[in-house]
C-alpha cells in the first residue's frame, strides 16, 4: 500500500485584546458605510419619485389649465353672445316702447273720434230705421199666394181681390203699387206680395179685417196679410216669439210697440222689455215666486 502523507495540524491561536478591538472596529466601519449607502440609495429613490411626481403633477396641472382655459373661453363666448342678445333685446324693447308711446298718442284722439262716430252712426241708424218704417207705413204684405195668381196687372187684380177676400163693405180699394218680392225662396214657397195702398186708413181697415177673419183661404191655400215692416225690425220681434208663446199660455195679453218693445201687464204691474232675455228672466222669476207662495 502506498504511504499516506501525514497531515499537519495547526493549533488555533488564542485571540488577544488587540485582535478583538481591530475586528470590532472593522465591523462598525462596514456597518456605517453600508447604512450610508442605503441612506444615499433611499435619498436618490425618494428624489427620483419626487421628481416624477412633480413632473406628473405639472403635466396634470397643464392639462387642467388647458381644459379650463378652453371651457372658460367657451363660457366667455356664450356670455358675450348672451350679452349681445340682451343688448339687442333692450334696444328693440326701447324701440317698441317708443313706438307704442307714439301710437298711444295717435290712438287716443282717434279713439275719441271713433266713439263719436259710433254714437253718430247709432243715431243715424235709428233715424234711417224710423224713415224706412215710415216709408213702409202704407204697405202691406200678402203671404203664401200662389205665383202668377195676380196675372199681368197686379194693381187692378188686388184692388178687387183684397176687399173680396176680407169681405169688406167696399168693392175696390185704391192701390199705388203691387209687386212680388225679388228672387225666390229656397224652399219653393211663393214670393210675398208687397202692396202700397193709396190711403193710410185703408191699411188700418185691411189689417183689422184680416185679424177679425182669422184664417184667410184662397185656392185651398192659407193666406196671410201682415204689415210691411223692415227686415231688421222683423228679426228683432221674432226674437220675442218664445216669450210671446209663454204669455199666450198664461192668458196674458201683450202688444209689440215699434220697433221691438214687448209690453204686457202681470200681477198688477205694467212691464216693457226691449231685450227678450230680460223678458225671459222676468217670466221665470215670476213662476218661481208663484210656486214659493203656493
Amino acid at each position: 500500500m502506498p504511504k499516506v502523507p501525514k497531515q499537519r495540524t495547526e493549533t488555533p491561536r488564542e485571540p488577544t485584546e488587540d485582535t478583538v478591538q481591530d475586528d470590532s472596529g472593522d465591523a462598525s466601519s462596514g456597518a456605517i458605510a453600508s447604512s450610508e449607502a442605503l441612506l444615499k440609495q433611499f435619498s436618490e429613490m425618494i428624489a427620483a419619485q419626487a421628481t416624477r411626481a412633480q413632473i406628473a403633477m405639472d403635466q396634470s396641472l397643464a392639462r387642467l389649465d388647458s381644459s379650463l382655459d378652453a371651457k372658460i373661453d367657451n363660457v366667455i363666448r356664450r356670455i358675450d353672445a348672451v350679452a349681445a342678445s340682451c343688448d339687442s333685446i333692450v334696444a328693440r324693447q326701447t324701440e317698441a316702447e317708443d313706438r307704442i308711446s307714439a301710437l298711444e298718442d295717435t290712438v287716443t284722439p282717434l279713439k275719441a273720434k271713433v266713439d263719436e262716430l259710433a254714437k253718430t252712426n247709432a243715431d243715424l241708424l235709428v233715424k234711417v230705421l224710423d224713415l224706412e218704417s215710415r216709408s213702409r207705413r202704407d204697405n202691406i204684405r200678402l203671404l203664401n199666394l200662389r205665383e202668377s195668381t195676380e196675372g199681368a196687372d197686379p194693381i187692378a187684380f188686388f184692388e178687387k181681390f183684397i176687399p173680396t177676400l176680407l169681405q169688406m163693405p167696399v168693392p175696390v180699394i185704391a192701390i199705388d203699387r203691387a209687386h212680388r218680392g225679388f228672387g225666390s225662396p229656397p224652399d219653393g214657397r211663393p214670393r210675398p206680395v208687397f202692396i202700397k195702398l193709396h190711403r193710410s186708413r185703408d191699411v188700418t181697415a185691411v189689417l183689422s179685417a184680416a185679424k177679425r177673419m182669422g184664417k184667410l183661404q184662397h185656392e185651398d191655400r192659407l193666406i196671410r196679410i201682415v204689415p210691411d215692416i223692415p227686415p231688421s225690425v222683423r228679426l228683432a220681434r221674432r226674437a220675442f216669439n218664445a216669450v210671446c208663446d209663454d204669455l199666450i199660455k198664461r192668458n196674458v195679453r201683450f202688444r209689440m210697440a215699434f220697433p221691438a218693445v214687448l209690453s204686457f201687464e202681470m200681477n198688477g204691474s205694467k212691464k216693457s222689455f226691449k231685450d227678450p232675455k230680460d223678458a225671459r228672466v222676468f217670466l221665470e222669476s215670476s213662476v218661481t215666486h208663484s210656486d214659493g207662495e203656493e
